[in-house]
């Protein structure tokens, strides 16, 4: 079978409370600086709100890539359309089940020991997937929300571990 390739990009849905830290962050930045010019020592909390502008508020704005090469499923963060984070990197021979939120396959693995990873948009009219597979000494949870490109070319690999909510 040929390699199959699909991506897939989900942009996380801000949160309110993010714009309102966004805003107050870039007033406070544009008060020292205007401060600044009447006292030079406050030009130090203008630089420093500039440093703190530009290195914590893009990871306020998040998307997900999901790759899927060749029985890999890899996950990564992408700040601003800037940076780029690889989150996690799944073999997917490793992975138990890829089933939709809800399916009644998961139930064994509810009172599991797992480690829940979320790779979501957190839109409520979503339902996302969720990936069962070992990473490591761990068995991962993972929250995604793919595509039906993916979610068909999982299957067409792994026909037995797809389950969705008919």
């Amino acid at each position: 079978m040929d390699d199959l390739y699909v991506e897939c990009l989900v942009a996380k849905k801000p949160k309110a409370y993010e714009t309102i830290v966004k805003g107050v962050a870039w007033g406070v930045t544009a008060l020292f600086l205007i401060a600044g010019l009447f006292n030079l020592l406050l030009i130090i909390g203008f630089g420093i709100m500039l440093f703190v502008d530009f290195l914590v508020l893009p990871r306020l704005s998040v998307e997900y890539e999901y790759l899927y090469v060749s029985k890999t499923l890899q996950v990564d963060s992408i700040y601003s359309k800037e940076k780029r984070k690889k989150n996690v990197e799944y073999d997917l021979e490793q992975m138990e089940l890829f089933a939709e939120e809800g399916a009644w396959q998961l139930d064994e693995y509810k009172n599991m020991q797992t480690v829940n990873r979320d790779f979501t948009s957190g839109d409520e009219g979503v339902r996302p997937w969720i990936l069962i597979a070992h990473n490591g000494q761990s068995i991962d949870r993972v929250k995604l929300e793919p595509n039906e490109e993916m979610i068909k070319a999982i299957k067409a690999v792994y026909p037995r571990k797809v389950f969705n909510i008919a």
